[in-house]
């Protein structure tokens, strides 16, 4: 496994990290035998929280704490917020510090009330004032030029954003500001949601000017492949792979949502495109898996009671679509979202029948994902 110092930081992080997002859908015993092996296979980024990741995180962290560098993340925009979220990720993972703590900032608005007094830059540096926090981040995964302003402030020790084959613009002018300033790079979505195949995708992004990856991980498989397709003798890619990667490029350009955040919106029957199209990590999963991998999966018992209410919600959504295309009209990047939902009208029925015929659902269980 390689090794990056992670900017300013002086940390020194795996090139290939882990993260939490599908992992947390997993019941405790398969999530905790996936972060043991990434790090017996030298991973020692650990990226999250979601769901009850922290948990599953927490038994590998009482035998080799020292050894792991653990970034959570928030919503919060207050200085409260992030006080109380602080002491919970301090009591779930079971530690006394977290070495980097991200703000989500997915836009310039929550960038301002992070920016406010009693914002949550005024709580995360009370944190790191107490030896809570080691590190401040800021998360972002649309309009990059939030984590630009972020980087600026000074305060910004690591940036999460996304970077894959078909999303480059961070390369543009993201990452070399935050190369001025020395930022450490964390990458997001390195594989598109599943879209694209690690064995081009992950040698591809080792090329770039980044500290460390974590693709979102659902099975020890999945692990195994990701850490395998990156031990190599150089990283350096050929010519021949250079062209499977722009073809690969060609292929999923067109399906992939740059979760602009506002140009296809608003859908006249109140559809999250977005969400719909790329960002639901549910779908992902089913979409990546297929009907009967996904049925056998070890899915977290939470997650499972959820899973015919979010699908069939999904579809009702999907029902309401006319097929106007205005979205469509409006889209930078020629994405055919009409034919994408129309795609899932197809393949969500199949799925609802067998989680209800599973007896897997449970209308009283509460939102536990985030």
């Amino acid at each position: 496994m390689e090794y990056r110092r992670l900017g300013r930081t002086e940390l020194q992080v795996s090139l290939l990290g882990v993260g939490a997002g599908y992992l947390a859908v997993l019941d405790r015993p398969t999530g905790e035998r996936i972060y043991r092996r990434a790090y017996e296979l030298g991973v020692n980024y650990f990226d999250g929280r979601y769901g009850d990741s922290n948990y599953k995180l927490a038994p590998l962290l009482r035998e080799h704490r020292d050894q792991c560098v653990v970034a959570t993340k928030t919503r919060e925009t207050g200085a409260s917020g992030v006080a109380r979220r602080v002491e919970e990720e301090l009591v779930e993972l079971g530690t006394d510090y977290i070495d980097i703590f991200l703000l989500r900032t997915y836009s310039h608005e929550m960038l301002a009330d992070h920016l406010a007094p009693n914002g949550a830059f005024d709580g995360v540096l009370k944190a790191r004032e107490q030896g809570k926090v080691r590190f401040i981040g800021m998360a972002a995964h649309g309009d990059l030029t939030v984590l630009e302003d972020g980087i600026r402030t000074g305060i910004v020790d690591v940036i999460i954003f996304p970077l894959n084959i078909v999303r480059r613009e961070a390369l543009d002018r993201l990452i070399p500001l935050a190369q001025e300033h020395d930022v450490g790079l964390v990458v997001m979505k390195p594989v598109s949601v599943g879209m694209l195949p690690a064995e081009q995708a992950l040698p591809w992004l080792a090329n770039q000017p980044i500290h460390t990856m974590v693709p979102g991980v659902s099975s020890l498989e999945e692990l195994e492949l990701d850490a395998r397709v990156l031990e190599r003798t150089t990283l350096a890619l050929s010519a021949q792979e250079e062209s499977q990667v722009e073809a690969v490029r060609q292929r999923v350009d067109a399906l992939t949502c740059r979760i602009c955040d506002g140009f296809c919106a608003p859908c006249p029957e109140g559809i999250d495109i977005p969400s719909m199209i790329y960002h639901d990590v549910w779908y992902n999963l089913y979409r990546n898996m297929g009907l009967e991998a996904f049925l056998a999966a070890p899915w977290h018992p939470g997650a499972r009671k959820l899973f015919e209410r979010h699908f069939r919600a999904r579809l009702g959504k999907l029902a309401a679509c006319t097929g106007c295309r205005e979205c469509e009209a409006r889209c930078s990047y020629g994405i055919p979202v009409v034919d994408m939902l129309e795609d899932m009208k197809v393949d969500h029925p199949p799925l609802i029948e067998a989680l209800a015929a599973l007896g897997w659902q449970d209308q009283e269980t509460p939102p536990w994902y985030f």
